[in-house]
């Protein structure tokens, strides 16, 4: 709330200005303007910064990546565990032995009926097929346990790199090549401002006259400069500020063109 108290002030302090005067239309609350998404991204791994992709004012995609930490000991540590992952030859082997020595046994009980081979030798057959499953099974759940260490592998190197979670634009890089980095310190600043939100405030009667979803016009600047855009009302604070004593409303408004800056002093009229 301190930031929309700070509009405040300047809107005020507006007002003094020569030639400064807001059209008297309804209802008004005093604001401003933020991005409707304003990112300070992180890595959740420490390190040296290896290079970075993007520069301020360059447009992102969501999943970009925008900058990397040195990465070859992990990228070597994903291949080694790919080639013990796919290495199966061993695997293939038991099976094929498994195979041939439930023939083994098939055919050593048929024998068994027909008194050409004794129970013994039968069940040597038997223990040594059954030997033969217990391994193949060890090696598959082997197997197993070398996909996850691979994907635990995959995971350590993916977090060397720093992705975009949205479509927005690069406002600020914190760190540049060659620096080094902790953990979940703000590295780079991402904003979306294709919508704009509104921050504006209203007495407790007057939020009582605006509802959610509701149609409203956002005015930023003087009377003889003054911009205007239909916005709609996606949020009307349920508390009431004690220091204030007002309530705080947002609204969104398109700005594909991005004419609208993040930070602008206006009013909402309702």
């Amino acid at each position: 709330m301190r930031a929309v108290y700070a509009a405040l002030l300047i809107a005020a302090s507006l007002s003094f200005l020569p030639g400064w005067s807001w059209a008297q239309a309804g209802a008004v609350a005093p604001g401003f303007t933020q991005a409707s998404k304003d990112l300070k991204l992180s890595m959740s791994a420490a390190g040296r910064v290896e290079v970075v992709l993007v520069r301020e004012g360059d447009r992102v995609r969501p999943g970009q990546i925008l900058l990397y930490l040195e990465r070859d000991a992990e990228k070597l540590e994903v291949e080694r565990r790919r080639l013990i992952a796919q290495d199966s030859a061993k695997l293939q082997e038991i099976k094929q032995k498994e195979k041939t020595l439930l023939e083994q046994v098939t055919a050593a009980r048929a024998l068994l009926e027909s008194g050409g081979l004794s129970r013994k030798q039968v069940e040597d057959e038997e223990i040594a097929y059954r030997a033969a499953v217990s391994e193949r099974e060890g090696l598959e759940v082997a197997k197993k346990r070398e996909q996850v260490e691979l994907a635990l592998a995959e995971d350590a190197f993916e977090k060397r790199h720093l992705r975009s979670p949205i479509d927005g634009m690069v406002t600020k890089i914190a760190f540049r090549e060659g620096e080094s980095i902790a953990p979940h310190e703000p590295v780079i600043a991402v904003a979306d401002i294709s919508r704009v939100r509104f921050l504006g405030t209203v007495t407790p009667e007057q939020s009582r006259r605006i509802k959610l979803g509701s149609s409203v016009e956002i005015q930023l600047g003087t009377d003889t400069g003054a911009v205007s855009r239909k916005a709609r009302i996606v949020f009307i604070s349920p508390v009431t500020d004690a220091a204030s004593g007002l309530v705080e409303v947002i609204a969104e408004f398109g700005n594909r063109d991005g004419s609208i800056r993040p930070g602008i002093s206006g009013r909402l009229v309702f």
